[in-house]
């Protein structure tokens, strides 16, 4: 099976390796309009170099396109490969608009291709185990859920500064725990209540979710932190099912970040090789492709996880603090 890839940032790198090690899987082109910044990543796989985007889908052996390119890229580049008749793995969020969303699916369906987006975190063993262990009932009903997400702040004059490129925060890091949380409880959200902060070299989302059922959900996301964290904690009526370090109070200790933190970049969260979660996720997107079967992630989880995204955006109360000497 031939994989064409766009986008030749961090992730690029990530999939271009895991494809790598996949048999029966080559990377037989690379496209970036500049040719310098694809030639790296196309040296190890032997890729041809695109400089043209519309030249590498024209050609009828690559059966996948994979889009690792910006959020506001997503909607534009994985239609031109949806319309050419190519299965599609596109990195999270499909798009910041949950009506892109929606007309991206419609076009897969109708030219019988599948859209995968890559919503990584089901596959890192310690949530994938949750969710496990949720479903088994070890724990009981769930009661309440609490996540937690940090990283560095984005560069300078990145486009993930752009909140109309990026959709910040929310869009960025707290929409991996949205999908998680959607996965294992379902989007039966009766309101949702929120609030970022942003205080100089950081900026901090809180959100509250709460269920029909009564299950209140607290997601936390930080750009501006020391260093990449994440964790969660699942409280049901018979236990609870923990990983990371998610703060005891998330609605009233907001003090979690390095204030005087110059670093600056994005961090792709380690993984085991042994149960490597961003192979896993290829590994399941191209089973489902050679199997005709079902996708690890479908679209319509996608559109869940973003209209969730900017229903949290569009009720945030905004705080901002000065530091002072």
């Amino acid at each position: 099976m031939n994989v064409g890839l766009i986008g030749c940032g961090a992730m690029g790198i990530v999939y271009v390796d895991r494809l790598m090690r996949m048999k029966g899987v080559r990377v037989t082109a690379v496209c970036h309009p500049e040719r310098a910044k694809a030639a790296t990543l196309a040296e190890l796989p032997q890729a041809i170099i695109y400089t043209s985007y519309s030249d590498m889908i024209a050609r009828p052996d690559i059966d996948i396109i994979c889009v690792t390119l910006p959020t506001y890229l997503h909607k534009e580049y994985v239609q031109i490969a949806l319309e050419a008749g190519k299965h599609v793995i596109c990195e999270k969020p499909l798009s910041l608009s949950e009506d892109d969303c929606w007309e991206l699916m419609e076009i897969s369906r109708a030219k019988g291709v599948k859209l995968c987006v890559a919503h990584v975190l089901r596959f890192f063993p310690e949530y994938k185990d949750a969710r496990l262990r949720l479903r088994s009932g070890e724990v009981g009903a769930v009661t309440s859920i609490r996540t937690t997400r940090a990283s560095l702040l984005p560069a300078e004059n990145s486009w993930f500064m752009d909140k109309r490129k990026s959709g910040g925060v929310v869009f960025d890091l707290m929409i991996h725990d949205i999908d998680y949380v959607l996965w294992l409880l379902g989007d039966q959200i009766t309101h949702i209540r929120a609030e970022i902060i942003t205080r100089e070299s950081m900026e901090q989302a809180v959100a509250w979710l709460y269920y029909a059922d009564g299950t209140k959900v607290s997601l936390e996301a930080v750009w501006g932190a020391s260093e990449f964290r994440a964790g969660f904690d699942i409280t049901g009526k018979q236990g609870v099912l923990r990983s990371g370090g998610v703060k005891k109070d998330v609605e009233n200790d907001n003090k979690v970040v390095d204030e005087n933190s110059s670093d600056r970049g994005v961090i792709i969260p380690e993984a085991s090789e042994l149960d490597d979660p961003y192979y896993c996720q290829l590994s399941s997107f191209i089973q489902a492709i050679e199997m005709d079967g079902p996708l690890p992630i479908t679209a319509e989880e996608a559109c869940s996880a973003v209209r969730i995204a900017n229903r949290i955006v569009g009720c945030m109360e905004s705080y901002s603090f000065e530091i002072s000497d």
